[in-house]
């Protein structure tokens, strides 16, 4: 199978997801999409979570795509890390194809991940244009760092061949954030 790992705090889930899940289902002929949810960002101060049954019922609420699918790996990986649960996976899953789904905001902010430059070489990457940040997410840390294997001809799923590589969806903008949500809750 090929399946998007799409890696969130989901805090809470929202359309911007799965407007990314969709779009990646048919960009990359995706048999599923695993929202692969992390129970704090190790980045982001965890007082702000709501709890973890409840963004997994959630999911279950706004998930109406029997393609897209809930996973959580940090109990069998001990870690919260994407890059020890996309080894985890990856092990566990090897006969599937891998691609890790993410926004251009985060792109923004992955030079500070654990072992981003291993999760490059891990597994292909697909990063879809969110809050009108192309530019500040393709002049990133991490996009210079990996720019000579970016893919722009998706024609033939190149993406999916010995890796690095990555690719930049423009034409893509949703707007919404947890953060934005979460706001105007409180």
């Amino acid at each position: 199978m090929k399946i998007g790992i799409l890696g969130s705090s989901f805090n809470p889930p929202h359309k911007g997801h799965l407007e990314i899940s969709n779009r990646a289902l048919t960009t990359f002929s995706l048999n599923e999409v695993w929202w692969l949810i992390t129970k704090v960002n190790p980045l982001k101060n965890s007082s702000d979570y709501i709890p973890l049954n409840e963004r997994k019922n959630k999911i279950d609420e706004i998930t109406e795509n029997k393609n897209i699918k809930f996973k959580y790996y940090e109990e069998e990986t001990n870690s919260n890390y994407l890059i020890d649960n996309l080894k985890y996976i990856k092990e566990k899953f090897s006969k599937d194809t891998f691609i890790f789904l993410m926004g251009s905001d985060s792109l923004n902010e992955m030079h500070e991940w654990k072992e981003y430059e291993s999760i490059f070489k891990q597994i292909p990457i697909a990063v879809f244009n969110r809050q009108d940040s192309e530019y500040q997410s393709l002049n990133s840390k991490a996009a210079k760092a990996f720019e000579k294997y970016r893919i722009d001809d998706l024609s033939k799923s190149s993406i999916f061949k010995e890796g690095p590589s990555w690719t930049f969806i423009q034409d893509f903008d949703e707007n919404i954030s947890s953060t934005e949500i979460r706001s105007k809750i409180d």
